[in-house]
């Protein structure tokens, strides 16, 4: 198999006793595939936002976050992203923590605005120590600390938030977290812990998790070399278009028997049924998986 591009922005190579033949398959940074699902961060709570009426807050601060929650939405005003979202930087400048991290998920998805990550790395932190977040703004956080997105790379910093993410299910934070863990950036190698959450990911239908679990078999990082494994990982990201994984698998072919090709092939149609399955019941912090060793 031919090798594999390292991170653009992590470059440190690993150290091994023997040479290897590949690298990890980066995690994806860009903002079009790290969040697919932050509106999550936005209209959801922002609509709870416009429902709260505690006593904590001012009511000039209310009254913002209504006519935000109005602009944003277009219920009872003109929709309207840039001025919802002037609204809400005002209420989040008077300190409030719900608007703080409504603004956050805007500017990181380009909402009434260009998309921002910086700024919106500091929202978001902000909105964190007030205690509002959910799962995906916790794994944006720490991969923002991971890239040196807006703030210092921080790799411990990365992984506090990456794991706190992982621990409520969080997708992209299993795939972050398993990248620290794959190349020592915690401070040691830790294949197996790397492993599981790829395994976690892909299960989830997360097609570059599954080609890193098959990488991970055919070399025996964290477990023992698997061809059959290793196939059956690959053959289901090369069904989800995943192009190294389709050369990969048809790599593993010339040294696979026909029993090895027979089972390879079985377990790929239970991984692909089991991703279906779960891709219809997401949210599950921990997902079904036909492959346990």
């Amino acid at each position: 198999m031919d090798r594999l591009a390292v991170s653009k922005f992590l470059t440190r190579k690993m150290s091994r006793s023997k040479p290897k033949r590949h690298r990890i398959r980066r995690p994806l940074f860009t903002l079009s595939l790290v969040l697919t699902v932050l509106l999550a961060l936005t209209g959801r709570m922002a609509g709870r936002a416009a429902a709260e009426t505690g006593q904590e807050r001012t009511p000039a601060v209310r009254q913002l976050m209504l006519q935000a929650y109005r602009s944003y939405t277009g219920q009872g005003a003109p929709e309207d992203k840039a001025r919802a979202l002037k609204l809400y930087l005002r209420a989040a400048e008077m300190g409030d923590g719900e608007a703080c991290f409504i603004v956050g998920g805007m500017l990181y998805r380009g909402l009434g605005t260009d998309p921002d990550p910086g700024l919106a790395f500091k929202y978001l932190l902000r909105a964190e120590r007030q205690g509002k977040f959910t799962p995906r703004s916790l794994a944006i956080i720490g991969t923002l600390f991971l890239q040196g997105t807006g703030v210092v790379q921080n790799y411990e910093k990365a992984r506090q938030y990456l794991a706190r993410a992982a621990e409520l299910g969080d997708m992209m934070a299993w795939k972050n977290l398993a990248y620290l863990y794959y190349n020592g950036l915690t401070g040691r190698v830790e294949y197996k812990k790397a492993l599981e959450l790829y395994r976690r990911a892909g299960i989830q239908g997360d097609s570059e998790s599954q080609y890193n679990v098959g990488l991970m078999y055919a070399n025996g990082l964290g477990t023992g070399v698997d061809r059959v494994r290793a196939y059956a990982w690959f053959s289901l990201a090369a069904s989800q278009g995943n192009t190294s994984a389709v050369v990969a698998r048809n790599g593993l072919l010339p040294r696979m028997g026909w029993n090895e090709l027979n089972r390879a092939q079985s377990l790929a149609l239970d991984l692909y049924d089991q991703v279906e399955k779960n891709r219809s019941q997401a949210g599950s912090a921990w997902p079904q998986d036909p492959d346990r060793p």
